[in-house]
């Protein structure tokens, strides 16, 4: 999403776009983006700085960690981020008490246009859970047959549980009674 800075005023401008999963290159190992971004900035320019904050919100197709279905998730991502252009002023206003302790994400425009992309991609990616699961008490597969435990139990036989002492134990001479 790119904006000229030029077409803004000095008031916050809320501005609305549908992008593609394909513009804005969302990617994630076992993941499938295939629902449009709805995102919904607001855009302030402050003389040569543009100030913007967003909301950014879609659906993805995620992979349950444990049984491997396919699952839908929701997510929906927000961003701030302070562009300034390209100039070489800035190593100057980072020193300014004002802006040193901000703790603000700085982005850096040139040719007069803010690209929205990155902050848009990063605040979506963002959202996606480390380990999705299709439901908080999924079950998962067998680990010897690969069955899917949340049908049923499987075939297998149940292990006998190794005794981790059993060689120590062997070591050791039997006690007389």
């Amino acid at each position: 999403m790119k904006i000229a800075v030029t077409s803004l005023s000095e008031r916050p401008t809320p501005l609305a776009a549908t992008m593609s999963p394909k513009e804005l290159d969302l990617r994630a190992e076992h993941t499938r983006f295939e629902a449009p971004v709805q995102v919904a900035v607001t855009v302030t320019r402050m003389q040569e700085d543009v100030l913007a904050e967003g909301k950014a919100s879609t659906t993805a197709i995620a992979e349950c960690s444990r049984c491997l279905e396919d699952v839908p998730i929701a997510l929906h991502g927000e961003f701030e981020a302070l562009y300034v252009p390209d100039t070489g002023r800035f190593a100057k206003r980072m020193d300014h008490p004002d802006f040193a302790g901000s703790g603000q994400r700085v982005n850096f425009y040139s040719e007069l246009t803010v690209d929205l992309t990155d902050e848009i991609r990063q605040s979506v990616l963002l959202e996606l859970p480390m380990k999705p699961l299709c439901r908080p008490d999924c079950a998962g597969l067998c680990p010897r047959c690969g069955a899917d435990l949340n049908a049923g139990p499987c075939a297998c036989k149940p292990e006998k549980a190794e005794d981790p002492w059993a060689k120590l134990r062997a070591l050791i001479p039997a006690s007389p009674k």
